[in-house]
């Protein structure tokens, strides 16, 4: 790590591959739980790599519905009234995605083995796709800060999710 945790954080977001995705896409009506196995090579010692393994439980999607017919205007010009008040008539059009996340320890482990980083990794992708597990990830990223590859994936499957999430939501009658 640098004496510099903004540019760590960035540097280690950019890093991350996500070498196997879920299968599965994130549930629209209830908690999913993403098995994440992440593979990184220590700073310091080639030759020897980490292997986490957790949980990630994505929350079920909330819809956010903007309440404009709150909103008040003094001292706007009257092109900013104007869209506040088009914004007031077309609210219920409107609506937000929130999803939540929470890592869970209570199914955390990591290893330190020794091999080449694409040895590990290949064989952590070969053993997650022999267990057919659904809502499997492999991840490769930094040793430090590592937790970084977890929110990455995070980002990755809600958006990868979003547009099966909304449409179901629609299905429903729960998004309008």
């Amino acid at each position: 790590m640098s004496s510099n945790p903004d540019f760590d954080r960035w540097y280690a977001a950019r890093k991350v591959r996500i070498l196997l995705s879920p299968t599965h896409e994130l549930e629209t009506f209830g908690n999913t739980l993403v098995n994440y196995h992440l593979v990184s090579e220590l700073d310091d010692y080639p030759g020897k790599i980490r292997i986490r393994e957790g949980r990630l439980e994505a929350h079920q999607p909330l819809v956010i519905a903007p309440s404009f017919s709150e909103i008040t205007t003094e001292g706007f010009s009257d092109e900013a009234k104007a869209y506040v008040e088009w914004l007031k008539a077309n609210e219920e059009n409107l609506r937000i995605l929130r999803y939540g996340y929470c890592l869970k320890t209570d199914h955390f482990s990591e290893q330190i083995v020794t091999d080449s980083l694409a040895a590990v990794t290949e064989r952590v992708k070969a053993e997650v796709l022999a267990s057919r597990d659904a809502f499997a990830a492999v991840l490769q990223g930094v040793d430090d800060p590592w937790d970084v590859a977890l929110v990455e994936l995070w980002r990755h499957e809600v958006e990868r999710s979003a547009g099966r999430n909304i449409r179901e939501l629609g299905e429903k009658g729960k998004l309008f």
